[in-house]
């Protein structure tokens, strides 16, 4: 028997809209919350950023089966993929999208020193794709968590060492 998806699961892309409808209402509102909420920090990490995604992967990790986690080296050619398209194919792809946006769509509104920090920014988002998303997906795809969540950990092993190389380009 399939299994459904529940009313959440299935609108998360609604959900995530109205999130951000939502959210620009209230900062509009109360500017001064935006402020206070980026303030609450411990070693630069957002504490409110962290619990909304500890909320999110939460559910998910409880599904996680560590003991299948030694299995991913029977099947090692989807982490290969993984770390072509992530470190050969995404960089080269996030850095041409950012220079033709950048460069040539924004170019009379953006000022160069500034473009420049927004071309390093999409490259590292090209990189880094958000691991609570990741997991989300895989798990909403009725993909194997278990692998994901190998996948994710390994690129955000490799990330700190290349990423900088990716920046400077």
């Amino acid at each position: 028997m399939e299994q459904r998806l529940d009313v959440f699961s299935k609108y998360l892309t609604v959900w995530v809209g109205v999130a951000m409808f939502l959210g620009a209402i209230l900062g509009n509102i109360l500017p001064g919350l935006s402020n206070s909420l980026g303030n609450w920090q411990i070693a630069n990490v957002s504490i409110p950023v962290a619990i909304v995604l500890l909320f999110m992967m939460y559910p998910i990790m409880l599904k996680i089966e560590f003991k299948e986690i030694v299995n991913v080296k029977k099947n090692s050619r989807p982490l290969l993929v993984t770390l072509v398209v992530n470190w050969a194919i995404k960089p080269f792809t996030m850095a041409f999208i950012s220079w033709l946006f950048m460069r040539i769509f924004f170019n009379p509104i953006i000022p160069d020193g500034l473009a420049n920090e927004y071309v390093a920014g999409m490259v590292l988002l090209g990189l880094a794709p958000c691991t609570a998303m990741v997991l989300v997906w895989t798990y909403l795809a009725k993909g194997n968590i278990n692998y994901a969540l190998v996948q994710v950990a390994i690129n955000d092993l490799i990330i700190p060492f290349f990423s900088h190389q990716w920046v400077n380009f």
